[in-house]
Parts: C-alpha cells; structure tokens; sequence
C-alpha cells in the first residue's frame, strides 16, 4: 500500500492587512491627540479683572513673577538685571517678539516694576497682563432712582 505524502508548506501570515489596520490606529491617535502650550510649573494666584479680555494675537512669550519675587521667562528663572539683556537680544532678533506679563497677585510690585522697566529698556512698547476672569463680579452701574 502506497500512501501519498504531502508536501507540507509553511504557513503565511498576511502582513499587509496587519500594517493597514497599524495606519488607521497610528492615524486615529494623531488625529484625536491635543496639543497644548507647555505651562510653568508654577503655581500662580491670579488678580481677578471684571474687564478681562482675551488675547487676540499671536502666542506671546510669557514673563512670570512669583510671588517669592522669582521671574521666569517660560519655564526659565531669570534674574532682574539679566532679563533686561535677554529681552533686547530677543527683540534685535525677532522686532515683532510679543511678551506678555503674568505675575501672582502676592507678588511685591517692586518685582512688577522691575519687569516693567526691563521691557521698557529693551523697546517693549505693550506688554498686556494675565488676569483672572471674575464672570460673579459684573462691573458696578449708578443707581437710578
């Protein structure tokens, strides 16, 4: 008795539908991701401001006082005399630079005052402020009698 042997064949996985299905995640996830500005890890009590707007210009680069008195360019702490320096070469380098204040409103106004003279001598002309919406506080209107 003669039996047939079969040649046997190694066994094929279909790559090609594992590598789509791979796309359509990989796209999903780059689609549905948010990306957001990286925010100090700084911990700020903002002044509330009945007048608040927000900003309807580009991304402006932010200068952070503390209410230790510390000033942060972004996420980099910089001191008082070395911020003045930094903010004219930003502006020989880019004139359309933006900045944009956010201090705590425990800070010391010496500190403020500080920033505020440091932009002043690099050519800064605005330098807009963060402040708090207050939505409760509506500004006060005269009583009509």
């Amino acid at each position: 008795m003669r039996f047939h042997t079969r040649l046997r064949r190694s066994p094929l996985i279909n790559i090609v539908s594992l590598v789509d299905i791979l796309c359509i995640v990989l796209i999903f996830f780059v689609v549905t991701t948010t990306f957001r500005r990286e925010q100090p890890q700084i911990k700020l009590d903002l002044p509330a401001s009945t007048q608040a707007k927000p900003a309807q210009q580009s991304t402006p680069e932010i200068i952070t006082v503390a209410q230790d008195e510390k000033i942060y360019i972004g996420e980099k702490p910089i001191s008082g005399p070395d911020l003045a320096a930094y903010l004219k070469k930003k502006m020989a380098a880019d004139p359309s630079a933006k900045f944009a204040l956010k201090a705590s409103k425990k800070a010391p106004f010496q500190a403020i005052v500080q920033v505020m003279d440091a932009t002043t001598a690099a050519g800064i002309t605005e330098l807009p402020t963060w402040t708090e919406e207050n939505a409760a506080a509506a500004p006060a209107s005269p009583s009509q009698p």
